[in-house]
């Protein structure tokens, strides 16, 4: 039977309907994927501006006279104080803190220059606060520096040398600094001589130093005094964070990022806990000034509760409370775009004063829930590094300071190097997650057919 016209004007109109439908749909995808190019082209650029990061810092704390008995005052004295850094970075400023303090505090100037107590001159360079020297911070107030040339190596030592005319009875420190640092009278300037100077192991008001740099991100660690580096050794910066940062920064096999840079934060602090007081605020407390403020930030490593744990009434109670209070620091560090990393508790079995079959119940419980509960977005089973194999309850022999609690030089380097080999797989599988994402987005979302 042939065709009437009639059929055929039909079909021809069929078949223009169906080709402007496939120029329409080929049109809507072209704009698709303009706009995700220009999404990706966006985010491709936030991610290669410059910012600020960390390189180092520490938590503050308030004065303890148990820790801290002689006088503090530092009215009219220079202060000399050394840290290690772990980025570099051409720009630099510094972080001063009077948080904890209730009085203001003022400051003639501050200098910063290469190398340990015994500067190279020629290196020194002073901070500035809105192009002056000088600076007054109010009781309860931080306070940046202006920007800084300074050319900055990674894992390189700096000299900080603060003039204070006038300083609070009580300052605001970090107790726990394992390193010396120099007090003079009077005002010093990068020629002094501080050989005779007095000789306290803690740090004054420096709260972090931050590089200004791209393709660069920073770690922060909420810890104790595992963390913080008791048993350490007085100025050889041998804590756990620093081995970690010395395999990160300083080993070329080890490349995290397109620059091969990893900033470290040890926001440790000596018989800090979660829940209550001990030494400093609680952790659950301070997780937002001391971490989520830090600059830079790719993730966090929470690796605190060994004090909750060892002083516990109720340790069935502490374990949930402490369960609690990780979910809501990881759901804190999640919702601003932050990797979380759980650390376990590491064994104490023989620590006087801490050690019970219920509290090492309660460790298990709560390691248990770290390795297992799917929260974190990776695991550091420092417990598995450091058990005795032979009874897991307590630290290898050759690995604690004699406590049977904190490591020694020899148990943080192994920390260290482990932490850091993690790290390196966390962020190898958050690349190929990242691989995996843009895959899907490259395949056509609309058919051809």
């Amino acid at each position: 039977m042939l065709s009437t016209p009639n059929h055929e004007n039909k079909n021809n109109t069929f078949a223009l309907h169906l080709e402007k439908k496939e120029i329409r749909t080929k049109m809507l995808y072209r704009k698709f994927l303009t706009v995700l190019l220009l999404c990706v082209t966006i985010a491709s650029y936030a991610q290669q501006k410059a910012r600020w990061i960390g390189t180092w810092a520490c938590a503050q704390q308030p004065v303890d006279k148990h820790f801290m008995p002689y006088n503090n005052q530092m009215t009219n004295r220079s202060v000399r104080q050394i840290v290690k850094v772990s980025i570099g970075g051409r720009l630099i400023r510094l972080l001063l803190s009077n948080e904890l303090s209730a009085e203001p505090l003022e400051i003639t100037s501050i200098y910063v220059a290469k190398e340990e107590y015994k500067i190279e001159p020629l290196t020194a360079r002073y901070f500035s606060f809105h192009g002056k020297k000088g600076v007054h911070i109010a009781a309860g107030r931080a306070i940046f520096t202006d920007a800084l040339k300074f050319d900055l190596k990674p894992l390189e030592k700096l000299s900080i040398t603060i003039n204070y005319r006038k300083a609070p009875k009580s300052p605001t420190v970090h107790m726990g600094s394992r390193t010396t640092s120099y007090i003079l009278k009077g005002t010093s300037n990068p020629m002094t001589n501080f050989a005779s100077a007095l000789k306290e192991n803690h740090w004054f008001n420096i709260s972090s130093i931050e590089v200004y740099d791209k393709d660069v991100a920073a770690i922060a660690i909420l810890g104790n005094s595992i963390t913080d580096g008791k048993g350490s050794t007085i100025n050889a910066q041998d804590r756990w964070p620093d081995r970690m940062s010395e395999t990160l920064n300083n080993t070329k096999e080890y490349n995290l990022l397109k620059s091969g840079r990893m900033g470290i934060l040890n926001l440790g602090i000596g018989n800090n806990r979660i829940l209550s007081v001990g030494l400093g605020i609680p952790g659950k407390d301070r997780f937002n000034r001391d971490i989520l403020t830090q600059h830079g930030l790719s993730s966090v490593i929470i690796f605190e509760a060994i004090n909750d744990i060892g002083t516990s009434k109720n340790p069935e109670e502490t374990a949930q409370l402490l369960i609690r209070e990780y979910e809501k620091m990881i759901i804190k560090a999640h919702e601003r775009g932050l990797k979380v990393y759980g650390g376990t508790i590491t064994p104490f079995k023989g620590c006087k004063g801490y050690y019970t079959e219920e509290r090492e119940k309660c460790r298990k419980t709560v390691n248990e829930w770290i390795r297992s509960s799917g929260k974190y977005d990776g695991i550091i089973d420092f417990d598995q590094l450091l058990c005795d194999p032979a009874s897991p309850e307590q630290l290898r022999k050759d690995l604690h300071i004699g406590d049977w609690l904190h490591p020694n030089a020899a148990g943080y380097k192994l920390m260290g190097e482990y932490a850091a080999k993690k790290i390196l797989q966390f962020e190898e599988n958050k690349k190929t997650e990242v691989t995996h994402i843009k895959k899907i987005k490259d395949k056509p979302l609309l058919s051809n057919r």
